[in-house]
């Protein structure tokens, strides 16, 4: 995967300040789940693995259509 510096500036999001009526909680809420999200546009964009992590953590049980897109993408990974 690439390193931060050479990532576009558009997969690390603007960073609202904290409103004066907002409170500390709702806050930190925001900003784990921009972080989160720009974190999973990283990986989903950089990582050859994601296709495969997100069956394996959307997927319980299972099916054998699952099964064989992670037999297919590792192929993939394989053959690089």
């Amino acid at each position: 995967m690439s390193d931060h510096n050479s990532l576009s500036p558009d997969y690390f999001p603007a960073l609202r300040s904290r409103a004066e009526t907002e409170t500390t909680p709702n806050y930190l809420n925001y900003l784990s789940d921009t972080i989160e999200l720009a974190h999973d546009k990283i990986l989903k964009d950089h990582s050859p693995f994601y296709k495969i992590l997100t069956i394996f953590n959307t997927k319980k049980p299972l099916g054998l259509d699952d099964i064989q897109n992670i037999l297919n993408e590792a192929q993939k990974l394989q053959n690089k």
